[in-house]
C-alpha cells in the first residue's frame, strides 16, 4: 500500500497535503477512533435569520493522519434528524475521499441554519419556520454512527 502524497481537494479550495507519509499508513478505523467532534451552536435563534455555527474536527494524536470517507462529503449536520434540515434528502456523489488532518491539529466547518425545514407543500418545497426546541447535530462523514465522529447541541427557535 503507497501512501497517498496529495490528497481530494479542500471545501475551501485547494489541494490538501498529507503532511507526512505517516498520514496513509494509519488504518481507518484507527484514524477515526484518534479524531473528535465538537459542535458550537448559539443556545437561541429567531426564525428567519440565519445563525452561524462551527464543527470542530480534533486530531488528537501526535502523528499526521489521513481519513477515507466514503462519499465526496466531508462533514455534515442535521436538525432532529433531518439533514440540512431540508426533508429533501441530499445524497452526495458515492466517489470516495480522503482527507487529511494535521498531528494535533483542527479542522474547521461552519454553517448556518435560519430556524426553518425545507418541506414539500401544495406549491412546491417551503422553507417552514419551526418554532421550539431542536436538537443540531454536526458529524464528520464517515457513513457509521460513531458517537466521537459527532456533537449535538439544542437550540431554541423563537418567532418574532
Amino acid at each position: 500500500m503507497k501512501p497517498a502524497d496529495v490528497l481530494s481537494p479542500d471545501p475551501a479550495g485547494g489541494t490538501e497535503s498529507g503532511g507526512s507519509w505517516v498520514a496513509g499508513l494509519v488504518p481507518n478505523p484507527i484514524a477515526l477512533r484518534c479524531l473528535s467532534v465538537e459542535l458550537r451552536a448559539p443556545r437561541e435563534i429567531v426564525a428567519g435569520e440565519s445563525a452561524k455555527f462551527v464543527l470542530r474536527i480534533r486530531n488528537r494524536a501526535p502523528i499526521p493522519l489521513g481519513v477515507r470517507l466514503p462519499t465526496s462529503r466531508l462533514w455534515g449536520w442535521d436538525v432532529d434528524g433531518i439533514p440540512d434540515a431540508d426533508e429533501r434528502r441530499f445524497e452526495p456523489p458515492e466517489k470516495s475521499r480522503r482527507v487529511a488532518f494535521p498531528r494535533r491539529g483542527i479542522r474547521q466547518f461552519e454553517g448556518t441554519w435560519d430556524g426553518q425545514i425545507r418541506r414539500s407543500g401544495i406549491d412546491g418545497d417551503e422553507w417552514r419556520p419551526e418554532p421550539g426546541t431542536h436538537t443540531l447535530t454536526g458529524y464528520l462523514a464517515t457513513g457509521e454512527n460513531t458517537s466521537n465522529l459527532q456533537d449535538s447541541v439544542q437550540i431554541t427557535v423563537l418567532i418574532r
